[in-house]
């Protein structure tokens, strides 16, 4: 019996949960001796949510599982976690896929002669503006002649011929191809070891589809029934890819002795993020529809995915460290992120504060921090724009004016619970979902955190004022000093 765990799926970015774990395990010191015969593990995707979000995952990917194996899917983090139990899977195996790309070649497009039939002269017909049969030779002839208004052909009391045009409907040959790339990684949870191993697969597939053909040609259903149809081309292009669990053992048997160790999960996901960031900056060079940076304001805005089609905004507050909103990233150890320049970078959150709606995270690539506004008093009136990912609407710009300054309670906490409100910047520029943690800009310095907007009226928006949050960076980052009086 054969199952399928089923990867990197197109349409909903989540893994499928499809078998159950299993037993014990034995003790083994690495991954060494007969890795085929390993029957348990925890499975994960580790493919990045930028790539899958950008469009470039074409189709989604399977591994087939007989029915000896037991397997559990579980998040890419906890599955490089140590095994809780005995009764937990020693070993995981990590999918990433980098490529999925469906394309198409016409290597063929032939014109076929045929014939259409419209009925007998002195009846009316009628054929569709955007019939083929239009374009068959005598047709325009025959429709001036005998067309009054919208039918051709007047009604006289006698039917006469038949009316045959011929004309000519195209068949194309065309090639499909699909190509996958990815890496897999077999990790010994137990001694942190692991084997990388690369798999690609190419293949492809002729179809034969014919196009413009007359709905009045009386071989159309003979025709269609002998030929493919657009439709199986789009579902070849998008069927799932399945990959044989056996093969992918016998890989990794072979690489058995080139084992890595890792010190720590953030340790073993900053190397499968390595190659991730190349293949990311390969598609960012390649692409035409690219970002200008014209406003250097963009280059400290981040993208925040933490899984389940989430997303949070965030900015740089120094070349390592981006602060966001704590509903952003709550529940979260290991956060992925984006730079308006399309890359990705991986981030541990520092601290936070559930009050304040604030939360701190040391990233691996370095950006461009934001400057802050500092001074007694910001003027209602004043122009202010944030910038975020509103409704999902990626690295957008929105503008409005300084509404109010004003202390609220915290919207995280029960109201009246006996926190200390928070001082917020009340704003009407337009602040929706994925616009959390995101940058309120006075001019170039950032004078708030968009944090929420109320949504039983309009343009109420709120964002956690610039005291606030420079306080708060100042208790946690050490030898990061900037007084919100302006005053050092």
């Amino acid at each position: 019996m054969l199952m399928k765990l089923r990867l990197s799926n197109l349409i909903r970015l989540a893994t499928l949960l499809v078998c159950a774990t299993a037993i014990v395990l034995s003790s083994h010191k690495a991954i060494a001796g007969d890795v085929t015969t390993i029957k348990n593990f925890v499975f994960a995707e580790a493919t990045s949510q930028t790539l899958l979000r950008s469009g470039q995952i074409d189709f989604s990917t399977s591994i087939g599982l007989d029915d000896t194996v037991n397997a559990e899917m579980i998040a890419f983090d906890d599955a490089l976690d140590q095994p809780n139990s005995k009764d937990d899977p020693r070993y995981a195996l990590i999918l990433d896929v980098f490529l999925s790309k469906s394309s198409r070649r016409v290597l063929n497009l032939k014109g076929i002669t045929s014939s259409v039939f419209l009925g007998f002269q002195g009846a009316p017909f009628s054929v569709g503006l955007d019939d083929p049969a239009r374009n068959a030779p005598g047709f325009a002839a025959h429709a001036a002649n005998n067309a009054p208004q919208e039918t051709y052909g007047a009604a006289p009391s006698t039917v006469g011929a038949p009316i045959i045009f011929s004309y000519q409907y195209d068949r194309a040959q065309i090639e499909a191809r699909r190509q996958l790339g990815a890496n897999l990684y077999l990790v010994d949870r137990v001694n942190r070891t692991y084997i990388r191993t690369t798999v690609d697969v190419s293949e492809k597939h002729r179809f034969e589809i014919p196009y413009r053909l007359s709905r009045h040609d009386p071989k159309r259903n003979q025709i269609v029934k002998s030929s493919d149809t657009e439709k199986d081309l789009d579902d070849y292009e998008r069927q799932e890819l399945l990959l044989n669990l056996s093969d992918i053992l016998r890989n990794f048997q072979q690489k058995a002795s080139e084992a890595m160790p890792f010190k720590t999960a953030l340790a073993l996901r900053k190397e499968i993020s390595k190659s991730q960031t190349k293949v990311l900056a390969d598609l960012e060079a390649n692409r035409f529809d690219a970002r200008p940076l014209n406003d250097p304001r963009f280059d400290s805005v981040v993208a925040i995915y933490t899984g389940k089609g989430a997303l949070g905004s965030g900015f740089y507050v120094t070349p390592t460290v981006i602060m966001t909103n704590w509903h952003v990233v709550n529940g979260h150890r290991f956060v992925e992120m984006k730079n308006y320049d399309g890359l990705q970078t991986y981030g541990t959150v520092l601290g936070h504060d559930a009050r304040l709606d604030i939360a701190l995270v040391k990233v691996e690539r370095r950006g461009r921090p934001v400057a802050f506004f500092t001074g007694r008093h910001l003027n209602p009136g004043s122009e202010v724009e944030a910038i975020g990912h509103p409704l999902r609407f990626e690295f957008s710009i929105t503008r409005g004016v300084v509404s109010s300054v004003r202390k609220h309670y915290s919207i995280n906490l029960p109201r009246g619970s006996g926190g200390e409100d928070v001082l917020f910047v009340q704003t009407d520029t337009p602040i929706n979902p994925g616009n959390s943690g995101g940058p309120l800009f006075l001019g170039q310095k950032v004078v708030g955190m968009n944090t929420w907007g109320r949504t039983d009226g309009q343009n109420l928006g709120f964002s956690v004022h610039y005291s606030e949050l420079l306080n708060f960076i100042n208790e946690h980052l050490p030898g990061f000093k900037i007084d919100p009086t302006g005053r050092n």
